[in-house]
């Protein structure tokens, strides 16, 4: 049984993910809660000063808290926030840095504590608002995280992340056409946000809507760099029978990433499975296994081509070495005993 706050939160998988071997999560974060940096000139005589000048407003600790925290000083940084909400305590940018700080620390009971003191005393908050709906998002609690969402839209309705975690909502609920006009909105008020463009790909070729791959073909202009685009891209290929469309996206991966170890696997995989081409296969599993080492599917699936091949002796050894990493693969322990009768 979970005992406290931090153990159901950190049960829980993120409702956003995206496909990486099979599904690799991937944080939903809101944006970073300050942008703001130390003044520049800054020195500890000048804060100082400025502390001293005007001792009961919050701006000259939160500017020392700046200070401080660029100078590697957390725990002063955090102090000084919390003078700033002495001398006001709906003063926003202390909560939201002070809210931001114990989310990295994954102090889980603590940030939301400090998030509900931000909203009730910082209302217009929208960092806290979103902050708090992840909180809420991550425990299933989406009416609280609704409420927030809604509340944050209404003092900004551009805010393209509330519009995004509605979109991660109604996925979860079954509600398609909701989850989809969730995420174009959020696209549409930010045109370069690329986990929006993400998001729209996956939930859209989840239900075989052949536009998902226009939303990739978006991400993948604005970072062309990004193998999770492409990846995504590749899969939605593979998985609509475009096999030399997805082994040529796998290459592109390649080409960006040489030590994509799943890149090379599932070209692996298209000529083993597909195409019956079981050198290629070979040749495709060996090279995910130079990448990493431990791939026991690789092991696994190359022992399958070698055995296509006659080659028991290599299949039998790829089989151990796939029993060896992972003691309870059951597939590989059968195959190898189909092998060795075989033999």
């Amino acid at each position: 049984m979970l005992t406290n706050f931090s153990e159901r939160l950190n049960s829980r998988a993120p409702i956003c993910g995206a496909l990486v071997l099979c599904m690799a999560l991937v944080q939903c974060n809101v944006p970073q809660t300050s942008t703001n940096a130390a003044p520049q000139g800054s020195s500890v005589d000048s804060l100082e000063a400025a502390i001293i000048a005007n001792p009961n407003t919050p701006e000259p600790y939160h500017a020392r808290a700046l200070y401080r925290a660029s100078q590697g000083n957390p725990q002063g940084a955090f102090e000084d926030w919390g003078l700033a909400l002495k001398a006001d305590s709906s003063f926003a940018p202390a909560w939201e840095n002070r809210t931001d700080m114990l989310y990295r620390m994954q102090s889980m009971e603590a940030c939301l504590e400090e998030l509900n003191a931000c909203v009730r005393l910082a209302p217009e908050s929208t960092t806290c608002l979103l902050r708090r709906a992840e909180f809420n998002i991550h425990l299933n609690q989406f009416e609280r995280a609704f409420d927030d969402l809604n509340e944050a839209l209404r003092v900004n309705d551009q805010l393209h992340e509330a519009y995004w975690m509605k979109g991660k909502i109604y996925a979860s609920n079954g509600n398609a056409e909701k989850a989809i006009s969730s995420y174009q909105t959020a696209v549409e008020v930010n045109p370069e946000f690329f986990d929006g463009f993400i998001s729209l790909g996956l939930f859209l070729a989840q239900i075989q809507d052949p536009v998902a791959e226009e939303y990739y073909r978006s991400a993948i202009e604005l970072r062309p760099q990004s193998v999770e685009a492409r990846y995504n891209l590749a899969m939605f290929m593979q998985g609509s029978g475009r096999l030399d469309d997805a082994l040529d996206t796998y290459r592109q991966i390649l080409a960006i990433d040489s030590t994509n170890a799943t890149a090379s696997f599932n070209q692996g995989f298209i000529h083993l499975e597909y195409f019956a081409r079981y050198d290629s296969a070979a040749h495709w599993f060996t090279e995910a296994i130079e990448r990493l080492p431990y791939y026991h599917q690789a092991f696994f699936n190359r022992g399958l081509a070698r055995e296509s091949l006659g080659d028991l002796s290599g299949a039998v050894s790829d089989y151990s070495e796939a029993l060896r990493i992972k003691p309870d693969y059951t597939v590989a322990a059968l195959a190898k005993e189909r092998a060795l009768n075989s033999q």
